[in-house]
């Protein structure tokens, strides 16, 4: 299969956790320039040619659809489809593992990053894709980090998705990580934008008195 072929990497956006910290309210919904984070991050997978996206739900499933339904109609080059985790309280692991599933059989390359990552740029999903297609023989995991906190997105091969597919609970690609640190290449980067996401409303505060991005809430009540 050719590198540019547009089934080689696929990509997977979790999104299916309750927003406990956040008043149980959807992150995803929550908009930076007017449109909604979830729609976004699809966005900025589409911009870097990755055309078959999955995303996981649970929690506020019913919330998110109509905004991935308006996404998928404006992207209409993306294959864009989306499950529900039905244990979502168990972490991303089991997110994880519903996209897995939901994905055929024989890609190249699995791209995973988080619906409430509100500062990522195009460019640094298009660094890791590019540090995965050069990645040196023996790697089946390639992550971004800053100041040694790994990040998302992250990329990884057929030995991971494996090791994620048949994990239980919670576990997925940190156990993996921690178990082949050799199989792992790290990308350092200079800044928090693939480490940082939002979960607390001091974390909005904090995302505009240092960063100058403001995040706002739907005008609809978002309270389950």
């Amino acid at each position: 299969m050719p590198q540019n072929a547009p089934e080689i990497v696929a990509g997977v956006v979790l999104a299916a956790g309750a927003g406990r910290r956040m008043g149980f309210k959807p992150k995803a919904l929550l908009r930076r320039d007017g449109q909604p984070l979830m729609a976004r991050q699809i966005g900025l997978l589409a911009q870097c040619g990755v055309r078959r996206i999955v995303v996981v739900l649970g929690h506020h499933a019913e919330q998110v659809v109509p905004v991935l339904a308006a996404t998928a109609a404006e992207l209409p080059v993306v294959d864009l489809t989306w499950v529900v985790n039905p244990a979502p309280d168990e972490g991303t692991g089991a997110s994880l593992r519903c996209a897995l599933a939901a994905l055929p059989a024989g890609l190249v390359g699995v791209l995973v990053l988080l619906s409430d990552q509100p500062l990522l740029q195009a460019g640094d999903v298009a660094a890791v894709l590019a540090a995965w297609r050069a990645r040196p023989a023996g790697i089946d995991l390639v992550l971004p980090t800053h100041n040694g906190q790994p990040g998302h997105p992250l990329v990884f091969g057929t030995q991971v998705r494996q090791a994620a597919s048949q994990s239980r609970g919670g576990a997925g690609v940190r156990e993996w990580r921690r178990a082949h640190p050799g199989q792992v290449l790290a990308l350092t980067v200079d800044h928090p934008r693939c480490t940082l996401d939002i979960d607390t409303e001091d974390d909005l505060a904090r995302l505009a008195t240092e960063f100058g991005v403001g995040l706002s809430w739907p005008e609809t009540d978002l309270r389950p």
